[in-house]
């Protein structure tokens, strides 16, 4: 039972993250979480693994969709995004290390998600100005700033790289979701193999692994599909609503995680 529920969680998830540009962690993390059904440590690492397989199927249809990309942006913002993975993660396992308990560390990561998650609604919806930044330098710093929350978090950050996307560079919502499955690309491949290094996925019930990554590649790819045919109205209401519902359930997670 509980692998037809962690294919349909995946499935939404990560059409939802190649659809409005989610990510689909942001979603799986705090559903995974209120299931418990496994400990923190593994709910990041099947998070990683969606993210990471749909970031490949929607990068993939893109590509051969000839969908306007510009690979030098992509490429700077995800140096910066695979240094704050390993720096991310990094975090993520001093603050285990040195907690009392582990739903003290899923507490926090709740709270702050819920934090960022309303700022998210904020900035996409209301008249914030806009920039238009072109300085590498600058482009990478803001990668390796968001691939550190994203990989401290365990999500691959997707609606905090479309608010940023939006704001820092002008991007419309159809193309920052675009930039940021591509840089969740890089940023979850950088998660994966600080992981590995660390743990050897030793103790990891990777079996799951069967029914989440082909879940995470369907839903990558027609979530890629809907992002073309749909309108940029469309697309931002299914992204505020999304991420709406997800900051609630991160609350929900904080409170829960803190009265234990």
């Amino acid at each position: 039972m509980i692998f037809i529920i962690y294919g349909a969680v995946i499935f939404i998830a990560t059409l939802l993250g190649a659809f409005v540009g989610l990510g689909g962690g942001v979603v799986i993390k705090p559903v995974l979480d209120v299931i418990n059904f496994h400990p923190l440590v593994q709910v990041a690492f099947f998070s990683s693994c969606a993210v990471f397989s749909m970031s490949i199927t929607s990068t993939a249809k893109h590509l051969k969709n000839k969908t306007p990309i510009n690979m030098k942006f992509v490429l700077l913002f995800a140096l910066g995004s695979v240094l704050g993975g390993f720096t991310g993660n990094k975090l993520f396992s001093l603050a285990l290390a040195n907690s009392s308990s582990p739903n003290i560390v899923k507490g926090i990561q709740s709270s702050l998600l819920c934090a960022l998650m309303i700022l998210v609604i904020a900035s996409v919806n209301l008249n914030v100005k806009k920039f238009s930044i072109k300085n590498p330098a600058l482009i990478s710093l803001t990668g390796l700033l968001l691939g550190m929350t994203a990989a401290f978090l365990g999500i691959g950050g997707g609606p905090i790289n479309v608010a940023v996307l939006t704001i820092l560079f002008s991007f419309t919502m159809r193309d920052a979701a675009v930039y940021s499955v591509a840089i969740i690309f890089f940023s979850q491949l950088s998660n994966l193999i600080t992981s590995f290094v660390n743990t050897h996925f030793e103790g990891f019930d990777v079996k799951y692994l069967l029914v989440i990554i082909p879940a995470a590649i369907l839903g990558g790819f027609f979530g890629a599909k809907l992002n073309r045919k749909c309108n940029e109205k469309t697309i931002r209401t299914v992204f505020t609503a999304s991420v709406c519902a997800v900051a609630a359930l991160s609350l929900y997670n904080a409170v829960t995680a803190f009265i234990k």
